[in-house]
């Protein structure tokens, strides 16, 4: 799965902004391969977050607004996130001993402005569950880089993802697609 997030252009490694909208301030950064012992993606793409499973691949792609003040030519993949497992829901997300006291508290300030903010019941049921934790091993952080996503999905023979890049939603990746992509990308240059 090819996921876009607001990336925080002053930062040399592309972390997510943390940006809340809607009149919040900072918030959490979401993903976040830097808090804990483990990656974690945790409040945004509810949508998305709630159809991974153990294993599943997801591949962080700065949107268009911050690839251009990022002043890189086309998109990118900053992180990649091997599912390790999910954590059902938010008062287990509080509970769990592995994430950090700072993350934790962190998380449940962002979570609350989140569901505050969210207009659909929909988005304000699913939001606190799915917490992703991700493999510490196979996840990867890679940073502002240039090796540009649309020229590799081509080279790789994925073109039909090649030529969704800019649009919002992209198709899934199956299997093959995924570890393939996987494979270019963890490959040292």
């Amino acid at each position: 799965m090819i996921f876009k997030y607001d990336a925080d252009t002053r930062d040399e490694n592309l972390k997510d902004s943390g940006y809340v909208g809607y009149g919040c301030r900072k918030g959490i950064r979401d993903p976040d391969f830097w808090s804990n012992d483990f990656p974690v993606w945790a409040i945004c793409g509810p949508y998305y977050r709630v159809q991974l499973r153990p294993d599943d691949v997801v591949f962080f792609v700065p949107k268009k607004n911050s690839i251009r003040k990022a002043g890189l030519k086309d998109y990118i993949c900053a992180g990649i996130l091997v599912v390790d497992y999910k954590i059902t829901d938010s008062k287990k997300v509080m509970a769990n001993n592995g994430l950090t006291d700072g993350y934790r508290q962190s998380y449940e300030t962002d979570l609350k402005r989140h569901l505050k903010e969210d207009k659909s019941n929909r988005t304000k049921r699913i939001r606190p569950e799915n917490f992703i934790v991700g493999d510490q091993t196979m996840s990867k952080w890679l940073g502002k880089n240039r090796r540009y996503l649309r020229s590799l999905l081509k080279d790789l023979g994925l073109h039909k993802t090649a030529k969704q890049l800019s649009q919002r939603r992209i198709s899934y990746l199956n299997e093959e697609e995924t570890k393939k992509l996987y494979v270019s990308l963890t490959a040292e240059k």
